[in-house]
């Protein structure tokens, strides 16, 4: 089970569930309601959670990205700085090739 469904679910039974009738209304000394309903308060906690999640994946998607052309930057500075003797002249075009095709 998702954890999104778990969440739907426990929201669910919260609603469901009922104080005990004795419990009576939270009011405070003047009288009055202290504040929206627990549940309200958890709706709006979580909907802002999810929000903050969807942007965290968005971050993290280009994070991905980003170390992904670092690394091939790398890879195409490393065998630009290999002396000549030691470099792999059709990987260095592969390399290169591909760094190209990416931008």
């Amino acid at each position: 089970m998702s954890h999104y469904r778990k969440t739907e679910r426990l929201m669910m039974e919260f609603r469901e569930s009922k104080l005990p009738e004795e419990a009576g209304p939270q009011l405070s000394p003047q009288g009055k309601r202290r504040g929206p309903p627990r549940w309200k308060k958890a709706e709006k906690e979580i909907t802002a959670l999810r929000l903050r999640m969807s942007e965290v994946e968005q971050e993290i998607q280009e994070t991905r990205r980003l170390n992904k052309r670092l690394a091939e930057i790398t890879d195409v500075v490393a065998e630009v700085l290999l002396p000549a003797e030691q470099r792999d002249e059709e990987r260095l075009r592969t390399i290169l090739s591909k760094y190209d095709s990416t931008m």
